[in-house]
Formats: C-alpha cells, structure tokens, sequence
C-alpha cells in the first residue's frame, strides 16, 4: 500500500504536466528539471542513449532540457550556431531519433524543454547574409539580408552588405548584440512570421513540451510573450544572464494578458552557492546577505514562482583547460542538496547527475515527498560561517537541509528525523513521513545495488568494429574518440587510413579492432576518405563487434551509416566449419539441415555462419 501511495504520489505530478496549459509556468509546481547536456556531450546526450534512461529519468524528473536539436552548418555542433528550423538531423542524433526520445518521455510522463535560439542566425553556403529556404506543410519560409539587424555586429556587417549589394533592416536591435551569426529583426513581420511557424512546429509537431529561450537579453521582451502566445508552450524558461533587478523586469516584460509568459534562470541564486562554497562562508545564503540585484527569485514570494533555480550548467562548468569558465570545484553535493531543497523549480546538471546519482536521486525523492513547490514558504533556522539550516514547508510537510563544513554541529528540533547526510550536508524530514520515506529508501538502495552487480558482472572484451561502403570510395579512414573523450585514439582528423579487411557473409569489410577494459567503456566513429571528406555521420557508443553499411544517402551534406544486424547478429564464437559441430542445424526457414554448405544457420537461438 505504501509503494501505491509514492507511485500515485509521482504519478500526480507527471500527469499534470500534459492536463495544464501553464502561463509562463504554473503556480505550485513541484516538478524537477533535469539539463540533459553539458558541453560537448556528444555521446552522453545522444537522443537515443537519453531514451534508454527514460524509466530512470521519470521516477525522478518532469522534465529534461535538451540541446538545440536544429541541423546546423555541419561538424559536431552544440547548436547555438542554427541553420535550419525545420530540419532536426544534429549533433545528437537523426529526427527520427529525436521523435521516438519525446515521444517515449512524453509516455513516462516527463516533458522535453527545446533549447530554441533565436536571437541570432548562422548564415548559408559562405554568404554572411543568406539563410536557407525551407518547406513545411507547403509554406516556404526563408529570411533575407532584410530581416538582420541594422547595426548587426557593430556595424561590421552592414559595411560588408554595402560592399556586396545587399541591403540591411532599418531597424537597430532590439537587445544585445551578439557576434559571430547574424543577429535577427524581430520587428520584421518575415521573422515573425518564421519563428512562430518555427515554434508551433517545435510544440505540434515534434512534440516538445516547452521552451527554453537563449539569450534573452538579445531582443526585446515583447516578443517572447508574442511568440508564447502563439505557440502556447506549457513551460517557458528564458536564459536572461544578469542581476536580479534586470531578470525581473525580463519577467515582468513577458507579460500576456498582464500575466508573464515565461520563467526565467535564477542566476542569483546560482551565485549565491557558489559564493558560499568559494569563500567558505555558508553564511552568504542568508537572505540578509542577498539584496538588491543580488537577491535570488527563490527568495523573493513575488518571484518564486517564475525561477527556475540551478547550480551549474554548460556555460559555467569546467570545459577544458583554455576555458576554465566559472565551476563549481567542491561541495557539488552540498550545492545540490540546497538547490533541491530550496523553492523555484531546480534544475540538475546533467554532469551532476552522471556522477552522483544515488546522491541527488534521495534528495529528489525528499522533496517530493515532503511535497516543496516553486511557491513553498522557507525560513532560516540558522546561520554561521560554518553551516546555514533552512526549513521548506511543502504540502506534506517540511524538510530542514543544512549546509556546509560544519553542519554536523546543528541539532534538529523536535519532530524531525535525519534521513540523508553527506559531505558538508544533512537531511531532517517530519518524523510523521517515515513510514513513507522508508520504502522509497529502500527502493533507491535496491537500484543502486543491481548497477553495482551489473557492473561487477562485466567481462573485459575485445570489440571490432567493421565497415563497409555502397558508394565505391577507394580508402576509408577512421577517426575514433573514447567514452573518455580521448580524440587521440587514431590522431588527427581525418584519423587513420584503414587496410585491414575480412571477407564475411560474402562481403569484404574493413576493420579494426579495441579493448573495451571497463564497464561503460565505448568508442565513437566517423568513416571518411580522402582528406576526410565526404565522410559519414557519427557513430556513437560501440563496445562490441559491429558491422556497418554505408549508405548512398546523405543528411547534412554527412552520409548515413546502419547497423547490419544480421552480420552483427552472428557470434563470432560460433562461427565453426560445419563438420565440427554434429547437433542440430536449421536453414533460415526453420527446416533441419544435415549437411548444410557455406551460409548462415540456426543452432539452438544462435544464428551460426559455417564457412
């Protein structure tokens, strides 16, 4: 009865996601965001491995934030450089890929958010100010040079467009200028009309949940609430990069019907974390430190519910050694344990959430459980330099977390029970939710141990991966980067030429072969010839002998790449000659064969090549 009462309990708060057209974002929400990328997370961000997590990622989010899936100009790509609007073969995986990922999100009751960039716009075949012409439902919509900003890049674009016979909008930006892609007139009724048809495509036909805007600060306000109008996403997060005094009046600059049509990133509150944690003073996120333009929404009742709270995300974490950027170096389950506590709605990074996962998943269950919205009430219950201990009422009940290098000195008051304690953090819910929180302990615990086991079950292995070509290229090269973002495997791009071949099932197929050491160990490919081009899309994720066919169809100017399941189907354990093996045999139609010649049989569920 109790596992009824937290299945029911989740299942509330997922289905509310599709019931409810919300205004911006729904008052009392008490969901959890999930960033489903960090930068360059090319293989672990693949719509197809995102879709394997779907049960997992459902039990614990209502939400998954995934980068921009729009097909770009080409080249591993994150996306903030779009293309095209209705063409979505990217980085990450094919449309077909993306459509089967949100669907199945959408059958476990968890909302896909759509990273939509429209502030700027990368420009086609080398001409600064041409855009692609593209059909959907008959309608063709291409932007002009018309429909750049006037002062676009400084200006630098416009003297370029004298130059070359072009012409510009009349109109300055409306926001921020942002270089290196044409920024977009959202006063141009060509733009408008693009980016609504754009939008509305990304809702009713795709079938993304919500957005999260880039770069809000790039055109005026106004439009966002335009074009949520319009689209009517259940869910609107814009990513407005400034204090909290500016942020708001982003809010507030949304407005529809005197209503804001979109939340906005706490990145106040962001910053009030990290300071805490750099400056070993747990004290900083008392609200007594945080006024003005650094005063966090989730502080503020006004604003709670239009924040969307986080501790890292791919702007801020560390990408490599040339862009430190701003992350968070400890205390990261600190962090998250207050992020997950506190009000607003909380956004995990998905770095976070690889790495600690049986952290965050308990403390995500807690806050479900104690029932904390983006609306609940908190109150400070203490603070020092060594620890803060903020209480959350939800509507269950409450949880205390206390934070910080010395929050094991804190004493609970009466009626509350430690459930959760960590590195540099504590958990104390209602002593009345134990009954209820002892079978979802159980049930993570039990999670974790059957990862473990699967894990130690693994075997170190070899794994070839083949290739072969329908185009008629006369080398092939292959370029191989590792689960450990090792690029080095075959060198630089284009990689190595490969000579090796084995003739199988009738084919000649080049190949090569890796260790695979440990568990979650994989290698990525791309197949080129020549100096690398043409060359194929990603293959991603191969731990195991597999056959590939190049096809003689492309996508983003890249040629695709499938699986030959039948000749990756066979076991290379059990390909003998046909007189070694004396049991049953079967033909591929099920009838017994008692002297079978060269081909492909069935012996036991195994198919068998006999050569």
């Amino acid at each position: 009865m109790k596992k009824f009462s937290f299945l029911l309990l989740f299942f509330t708060l997922h289905s509310s996601l599709f019931t409810v057209r919300a205004q911006g974002w729904p008052a009392n929400y008490g969901g959890v965001m999930l960033q489903g990328f960090y930068w360059d997370s090319f293989s672990d961000s693949r719509w197809t491995k995102l879709e394997k997590q779907a049960d997992d990622l459902a039990t614990y989010f209502d939400l998954v934030w995934i980068p921009q899936s729009g097909e770009g100009a080409g080249g591993n790509q994150m996306g903030y450089m779009p293309l095209y609007y209705f063409r979505h073969n990217s980085s990450f995986g094919t449309e077909t890929e993306l459509r089967r990922m949100i669907q199945t999100f959408r059958e476990k009751g968890l909302g896909t958010i759509a990273d939509v960039v429209i502030n700027h716009r990368d420009f086609y075949n080398g001409v600064k100010v041409n855009f692609p012409a593209e059909t959907y439902n008959g309608v063709t919509y291409q932007m002009t040079s018309t429909d750049i900003c006037r002062n676009d890049d400084g200006g630098s674009t416009l003297s370029w467009a004298n130059s070359n016979g072009y012409s510009l909008s009349s109109n300055n930006d409306t926001g921020e200028d942002w270089s290196g892609a044409r920024d977009l007139d959202h006063k141009s009724a060509n733009v408008n009309k693009c980016v609504k048809a754009y939008l509305k495509f990304l809702i009713n036909d795709l079938g993304y949940t919500g957005f999260r805007y880039d770069m809000v600060k790039g055109y005026s306000a106004s439009f966002t609430a335009d074009y949520n109008s319009t689209a009517q996403p259940q869910f609107s997060v814009g990513e407005c990069w400034d204090n909290s005094t500016t942020i708001k009046n982003w809010i507030n600059g949304t407005k529809h019907n005197n209503v804001p049509t979109s939340a906005a990133f706490d990145f106040q509150f962001r910053y009030r974390v990290r300071d805490a944690i750099n400056q070993k003073n747990w004290s900083l996120l008392s609200p007594s430190y945080a006024t003005g333009g650094n005063r966090p929404l989730a502080y503020d009742a006004d604003y709670q519910r239009w924040a969307v709270t986080f501790v890292e995300n791919h702007d801020t974490e560390y990408r490599s050694a040339s862009a430190q950027q701003d992350p968070l170096r400890t205390d990261t389950l600190a962090a998250n344990a207050y992020l997950l506590a506190m009000p607003g709605t909380p956004c995990v990074f998905y770095k976070h959430w690889l790495a600690c996962k049986y952290d965050l998943k308990p403390m995500i269950a807690a806050r479900k459980l104690v029932g904390i919205t983006n609306q609940s009430t908190y109150e400070q219950k203490a603070t020092s330099q060594g620890y803060h201990a903020v209480a959350v009422t939800g509507t269950k009940g409450t949880l205390i977390c206390v934070v910080g290098n010395k929050a094991n000195t804190y004493s609970a008051p009466a009626g509350f029970t430690q459930i959760l304690a960590g590195k540099s953090y504590y958990y104390y819910i209602s002593s009345s939710l134990l009954a209820e929180w002892q079978p979802i302990a159980e049930r993570i615990a039990q999670e974790k141990a059957d990862e473990e086991a699967a894990q130690a079950d693994f075997t170190p292995h070899t794994a070839t991966v083949y290739v072969r070509d329908e185009i008629g290229w006369n080398r092939m090269n292959f370029y191989i980067w590792d689960s450990n973002n090792n690029t080095q495997l075959n060198g630089n791009w284009p990689g190595k030429q490969i000579t090796a071949t084995k003739e199988v099932n009738g084919y000649s197929w080049y190949y090569q072969t890796f260790d695979i050491n440990t568990a979650g160990y994989f290698v990525n490919i791309v197949f080129s010839t020549g100096s690398g081009s043409p060359q194929t899309i990603d293959v991603n994720e191969v731990s195991k002998d597999t056959y590939f066919i190049i096809r003689n169809q492309q996508a983003g100017g890249k040629y695709l790449v499938e699986v030959d399941e039948e000749t990756t189907g066979l076991s290379e354990e059990l390909r003998v000659k046909s007189e070694e093996y004396d049991g049953a045999i079967y033909d591929l139609t099920g009838r017994r064969v008692s002297n079978p010649t060269k081909g492909i049989y069935i012996i036991g569920t195994k198919k068998v090549l006999f050569r």
